[in-house]
């Protein structure tokens, strides 16, 4: 099942990969992903028993919206990409951004136009980037596209099912996983600790991830093993991350990085899998 909206550290290419990694028997029990962003893992996996969450709350709620009210949510979609295919010149279209991102920034995180906003913004946004200023406002800027990407309704449908079935939080990752029991699995996949000379993707949330939350995410998954309670975390391979995740289990997995504007920022790199067993 194909993610609805681009993320950046996207885990599509290696889902399978991941999901080698995973402990025997980890579908028999609640499959948790506190950090779900595009939902690769999730939506490649499609377990019968999830929770979800995300502490970006117009995140959390669009993916609401696709399970609770996806009709609405295609019509006023489909509104958008007819309105901006409709225009010529560049002038227009960039009109046109700014006014749905200055829209987006003024409506409810739980609306139904928020929800809307989420995806036209990740369609037509620089890079399909999500990135929060320090008041919590949208501030990515307009990826000069020509035309709107084609929406494929059936992904839509395909992924509002499975969210029926799938208990959806807003919420930080520790809360999320507070209830746990032994034979749940989670899956974390949290900001990345930044690679020497590379751009960090904390301010994606106005709240950013820091040093002190990866330390509390190192702590919170020996605190899930002495439950019972298995976990797996992707993480940067540096020097930092080595140090702050010492106490577990440490892997490397080679996985492409498409996030970079420029070509010379792509390619391969090594990143960490962590877990607790």
């Amino acid at each position: 099942m194909k993610p609805l909206l681009k993320w950046a550290g996207g885990k599509r290419a290696i889902a399978q990969e991941l999901q080698a990694r995973f402990p025997e028997g980890w579908e028999n029990g609640t499959y948790i992903e506190p950090f779900l962003g595009g939902g690769a893992v999730f939506l490649y996996l499609s377990p019968k028993k999830a929770i979800i969450s995300d502490v970006n709350s117009r995140l959390v709620g669009f993916y609401q919206h696709v399970r609770n009210s996806l009709l609405p949510l295609l019509e006023g979609i489909e509104a958008n990409a007819s309105a901006f295919n409709s225009l010529s010149a560049d002038t227009e279209k960039l009109d046109f951004y700014q006014l749905i991102r200055s829209r987006f920034n003024e409506s409810h995180p739980d609306s139904i136009e928020s929800a809307v906003g989420v995806y036209t913004l990740n369609k037509l946004c620089f890079n399909g980037l999500y990135r929060e200023n320090a008041s919590g406002g949208f501030n990515v800027p307009f990826g000069k596209k020509n035309s709107f990407p084609a929406i494929e309704k059936a992904d839509f449908h395909n992924v509002s099912e499975l969210l029926g079935a799938t208990e959806i939080l807003n919420s930080d990752f520790e809360s999320t996983v507070s209830n746990a029991i032994a034979g749940d699995f989670v899956y974390l996949d949290p900001p990345y600790i930044p690679l020497a000379g590379s751009p960090s993707f904390t301010s994606y949330h106005a709240s950013g991830f820091g040093l002190e939350e990866q330390i509390r995410l190192a702590s919170v998954m020996v605190e899930l093993k002495s439950r019972g309670v298995k976990a797996m975390c992707s993480n940067s391979d540096t020097p930092l991350t080595r140090e702050v995740f010492s106490a577990l289990r440490l892997d490397q997995l080679q996985a492409p990085r498409m996030v970079s504007a420029r070509a010379v920022g792509r390619g391969s790199v090594s990143e960490l899998v962590i877990t607790n067993y």
